[in-house]
């Protein structure tokens, strides 16, 4: 054995070399030793070979650690339940991203992972590392901070949690990461089983493409477990993981005129667009109030105005017959555009990425049936986008 074939051994011990790559190299070799014996006058130089041969590895193992990298977080794999063409093709057009910044902070380290981000929302993945949870407590930062585009707060309002493991079902209904669903009594589980924990910031803004090549400010303060009585975090590691970066992003949508009536609603759909990850939908509906009864502060029955709503998304049919209901992730904004107008916009982040060419219907809530009974199609208003 030669003194390349020690290093490419040692470099075995450190990096994962797919098989294939390591036959090629073996291969390529044997072939330059065979050519060297059988013209000697015409003999490879191993000082030309060897820096040939490592440069096939270099760029073979940068390959490598480049696709591992670009692993997406599991937490967001299993709420978005991406296919590996979709993931591709969020990568590609940079809606998803791989940030790879960590901050340590005594024993805990914190790493921002991944972000995806389109016109209108923006998910934040962060792994942490370091940090013994207690079976059955829920953790969390006693104080989070998030600045957009040097704003004091990320406008348009967010949500931040640690994954617990559940993921939302075609038919809206929260499950295991597995397909089972939680048995009563059963605590959702927080750690992944390299012993890590995601963190998750899911942020909305109603000015589109906010998020898209603009600076963020993020800082996460004290770790602990939340407290069931005072819901409060009681701190097991105090420190303050800082994180600055750009966010990239696209705002790509596939935009569809609709002008389409829910019959018996007053609703008429005007428009709709479409992203891998959300959903904006314009409608025409008038601003009607309706009477409803409350409690006030004394205690005494009441009853008070409220504007009526449209009839809500909640899911899409596609081209090949697949219903998902129950689309939304939980995070969304719906109002009219200003105060005099009847024109009422709505854009919900969705809990799955979707091909947006293949979406032939949208499903919005027409009845809810009795009971647990999920929707089915008798409770949908169903509406075709081409």
């Amino acid at each position: 054995m030669n003194r390349f074939d020690d290093m490419v051994n040692e470099l075995r011990k450190d990096v994962e070399i797919p098989e294939s790559v390591w036959q090629k190299y073996t291969s390529t070799f044997a072939n330059l030793k065979d050519q060297q014996s059988q013209n000697s006058r015409h003999a490879f130089s191993r000082k030309r070979v060897w820096p040939a041969i490592a440069a096939f590895f270099i760029i073979s193992t940068v390959s490598i650690s480049a696709a591992a990298h670009m692993r997406w977080s599991q937490g967001l794999e299993q709420k978005l339940h991406p296919t590996p063409k979709q993931r591709l093709q969020l990568e590609e057009n940079q809606m998803a991203s791989f940030v790879g910044k960590s901050v340590t902070q005594g024993d805990v380290t914190v790493t921002v992972h991944q972000s995806i981000v389109d016109n209108n929302f923006a998910y934040l993945s962060f792994k942490v590392e370091g940090y013994q949870l207690e079976d059955g407590k829920e953790p969390g930062f006693s104080d989070i901070s998030i600045a957009v585009d040097h704003e004091k707060e990320a406008s348009g309002g967010w949500s931040a949690s640690f994954y617990d493991g559940l993921i939302q079902g075609a038919d809206g209904k929260m499950m295991q990461s597995d397909g089972t669903p939680l048995a009563e009594g059963e605590s959702p589980s927080y750690m992944m089983e390299d012993g890590s924990m995601e963190f998750q910031v899911m942020m909305m803004n109603s000015r589109k493409g906010a998020f898209i090549d603009r600076p963020i400010h993020v800082e996460l303060r004290d770790l602990g477990v939340y407290e069931e009585k005072a819901g409060e975090v009681a701190v097991d590691a105090q420190g303050t993981w800082t994180f600055d970066w750009v966010l990239s992003g696209n705002e790509a949508v596939e935009q569809h005129q609709l002008n389409a009536c829910l019959q018996g609603s007053d609703a008429i759909v005007q428009s709709v667009e479409l992203s891998p990850v959300s959903i904006s939908i314009t409608y025409e509906f008038p601003r009607n109030l309706e009477t409803v009864p409350g409690i006030d502060e004394n205690g005494v029955e009441m009853e008070h105005g409220l504007l009526q709503e449209p009839p809500a998304f909640t899911g899409v049919r596609l081209k090949d017959g697949t219903m998902h209901i129950g689309i939304s992730n939980g995070l969304a904004s719906s109002n009219y555009v200003d105060q005099e107008s009847e024109i009422y916009e709505s854009k919900v982040a969705l809990a799955r990425v979707i091909d947006v060419d293949q979406v032939e219907s949208l499903l919005f809530i027409k009845s809810y049936p009795e009971g647990e009974e999920p929707l089915q199609e008798e409770n949908l208003y169903i509406v075709p986008i081409n």
